[in-house]
């Protein structure tokens, strides 16, 4: 481990502490929305520093394990995590796996895709954490027309958008810091336009978070993303 991967892993501890702190402020100001989706949205912006690790079992070990472990136990009441304000965010409104499965899907994508297909990885989080979040944010408040399990037409427009936007962002800046030279080794280039290829990841995130029951959304929705763009190239 070199100094890179240690300024690397401050910097993901430090977006997790201030996603928690934001989520709590957000519900002692009684914000109109699950606050729970502040931290699924605010993690997710470690795509934008997990490029700085060196190796991926650094990531695996000091991240990805030690959060998956921290929201295991915050799934259950009878341990300090659980009895914290983690816990009652991740027991909130019957929802207790998916955190877990969120940290679990990191994992995954940090132990199979490190390397040339980072980017894709990039993208399933995106998809995962803004694409996740801002479809039950619209969903929940403007959803008028229903789908299936509970989902709307408003709510799967919503991840299509933000999966697609936030994933042109996403590519951009791997782009950028390539041509700086401070990252190299990513597949950038797909078979397709990269508007195309983004809105492609939206379009699966969509239809997945539409029919996957329940929180296992947070496990098939960055999986089949990710496989998406690797098949057209990333």
């Amino acid at each position: 481990m070199n100094t890179q991967d240690i300024i690397a892993l401050i910097i993901v501890y430090g977006i997790i502490a201030v996603s928690l702190a934001l989520s709590l402020i957000a519900e002692k100001s009684q914000w109109k929305f699950d606050t729970r989706k502040i931290v699924h949205i605010g993690v997710g912006n470690f795509v934008f520093v997990w490029w700085a690790f060196s190796e991926s079992w650094i990531m695996e070990v000091f991240f990805a394990i030690p959060f998956a472990l921290i929201l295991f136990l915050a799934m259950f009441k009878n341990n300090p995590i659980g009895r914290s304000k983690l816990g009652e965010l991740t027991q909130a409104q019957g929802n207790r796996t998916g955190l877990f499965f969120y940290a679990i899907s990191i994992g995954i994508l940090a132990y199979f895709c490190f390397g040339a297909h980072w980017l894709a990885a990039s993208i399933a989080v995106v998809a995962m954490t803004y694409g996740d979040g801002f479809g039950s944010i619209i969903g929940k408040r403007f959803g008028k027309h229903k789908t299936i399990h509970g989902k709307s037409l408003e709510g799967s427009f919503a991840v299509f958008a933000a999966t697609t936007i936030v994933s042109l962002i996403v590519w951009a800046f791997y782009i950028f810091i390539t041509d700086q030279g401070w990252y190299a080794g990513a597949n950038l280039v797909a078979i397709v336009h990269p508007v195309l290829a983004c809105m492609l990841a939206g379009v699966v995130t969509s239809v997945v978070e539409t029919v996957a029951p329940g929180d296992i959304d947070n496990l098939l929705n960055p999986l089949i993303t990710a496989g998406v763009m690797i098949l057209i190239g990333l």
